[in-house]
């Protein structure tokens, strides 16, 4: 009879949150270094649910776009924000510093190849940092579940590694690891030094341009099906590049229209190669990790 009662409660509460009203709150925060404020976006069930150590998630983008394509795109029902919100979730996501709606370095606004890569990894960590505890006090919580998406999962990843107090679960999807053929990280790729081929290629310059042709050729190569329409619905293409692009303060400045197919993002922040010791890939410039190490109280 219990058993019948909880189960009855649990399909009544999912009932519920499937025809809630969802609200979004967009909101700015102080980054950790002096003039970074970094985005960030909530989205709960109204009436909002008690925020536990169990149901509070925040969404770290990876290396390409920022957070509210990737997880809040208003396409048919590919918002993955929407779909946690409906199954119990209060949600979060930010742009890490240089990317969508977050503050950018006077780098962004110059040529590329002035400046060396911005938003290095341990930078990355200390904007998770500081949306964590943000998110933390908000909602009166110790401890949120994290979910990073390629280089968000391996940032996600790191920061857990130094912060796990404060983490309740991990989910790394799609990370970066170590094979050594990536096409896009590994060696032969432009993100290798050709004359050093063990360090990354700072040439690059502060930050690269990612068009919508490319997205859209790499997102048709990881569809293992000759009719990649028949599992994705077309015009998401076209859904995600308007959204993503409307990120871009120069777009946004300039309005959009189609003559537009090109996002700034800064440049990649590591190179996959062999690590003998480990097995695992290295980051180029970890010993910056120990920075954020000394910061947060870690030896």
């Amino acid at each position: 009879m219990l058993s019948r009662l909880i189960a009855l409660i649990g399909l009544t509460c999912s009932i519920a949150f499937a025809h809630a009203e969802i609200v979004k709150v967009d909101d700015y925060i102080e980054g950790a270094d002096p003039g970074v404020k970094l985005f960030v976006r909530n989205k709960f069930a109204e009436p909002k649910i008690k925020a536990t150590n169990n149901n509070v998630v925040l969404f770290i983008h990876g290396a390409t776009f920022p957070s509210t394509p990737d997880f809040d795109l208003q396409f048919q029902d590919y918002s993955w924000a929407d779909w946690m919100v409906k199954h119990g979730y209060i949600v979060y996501m930010f742009d890490k510093r240089n990317y969508g709606f977050s503050s950018r370095e006077k780098a962004m606004d110059e040529p590329a190849t002035n400046n060396r890569p911005v938003t290095r990894s341990y930078l990355a960590i200390r904007d998770i940092n500081s949306v964590v505890d943000f998110i933390r006090k908000k909602e009166g919580v110790e401890k949120i579940d994290l979910i990073g998406w390629s280089w968000g999962a391996t940032t996600a990843g790191l920061y857990t590694s130094l912060d796990s107090e404060k983490v309740n679960k991990l989910v790394l999807y799609a990370p970066a690891y170590s094979y050594q053929n990536h096409t896009n990280l590994g060696a032969g790729s432009g993100l290798q030094n050709k004359r050093k081929p063990d360090e990354f290629n700072y040439a690059l310059g502060a930050y690269r341009f990612g068009s919508k042709a490319a997205n859209d050729s790499r997102w048709d190569g990881e569809i293992p099906l000759e009719d990649k329409n028949s599992i994705r619905d077309p015009a998401v293409r076209d859904a995600f590049a308007i959204e993503a692009l409307k990120t871009d303060p120069i777009i946004s400045d300039k309005g959009f229209n189609d003559s537009w197919w090109v996002l700034r993002n800064p440049s990649a922040r590591f190179y996959l190669k062999n690590s003998p010791t480990s097995g695992l890939f290295s980051v180029s410039w970890w010993p910056g990790a120990e920075s954020t190490r000394a910061e947060n109280g870690r030896p």
